[in-house]
């Protein structure tokens, strides 16, 4: 597949994907027009507003923590899924590929028999009185043996869903070439 078409089709999935003779990088970014990303940005707002709020209004003390508790709770809950899904990522260079998942950063060393494997799943969620929104959530697994480690993971809407798995496929065999490269 042409390289700037993968370069469109991770943008809409919201990924930026660097390769190299020694290295891929792949890794999530934040991208306002999707519409889970308007939640977050909404409850990091409404904490911030708990937080300011009960100090700038007369109230009981009791009132005045629990409004903080709750708005630094939001808040920072909020925070913390943002700084996630921006760190995100894989980095694989030289035989070692590095997950960063969660906030937690692994190190996995690439053997000969590993290989990566793609799943996909569609979704659907029904609203009462609003748009049903559908999407493909695509995984990759790191296989050893009989074990599998989900490395990455990214979703499109459903309307996307050709490009979604023409992308889940390009990265598997970007993927699969280095790990047969390295070993």
């Amino acid at each position: 597949m042409h390289h700037k078409n993968i370069s469109e089709l991770a943008n809409r999935a919201s990924l930026k994907i660097y390769v190299d003779n020694d290295t891929v990088v792949i890794k999530h970014k934040f991208n306002l027009v999707d519409k889970t990303n308007w939640g977050l940005l909404f409850f990091l707002l409404a904490g911030a507003f708990l937080i300011v709020a009960p100090l700038a209004k007369a109230a009981d003390t009791a009132s005045k923590l629990m409004g903080i508790v709750l708005g630094l709770t939001l808040f920072i809950a909020s925070l913390l899924t943002i700084i996630k899904q921006v760190a995100d990522g894989i980095r694989m260079s030289e035989n070692i590929l590095r997950l960063r998942y969660n906030l937690k950063v692994t190190n996995i060393q690439l053997g000969e028999f590993m290989k990566v494997k793609m799943k996909t799943e569609q979704f659907k969620i029904r609203r009462v009185s609003a748009l049903d929104s559908d999407f493909i959530v695509v995984s990759h697994y790191l296989q050893h043996m009989n074990k599998e480690i989900l490395i990455l993971r990214f979703k499109m809407e459903n309307k996307f869903s050709d490009e979604a798995n023409v992308l889940g496929a390009e990265i598997s065999r970007v993927l699969n070439n280095k790990i047969q490269k390295f070993n």
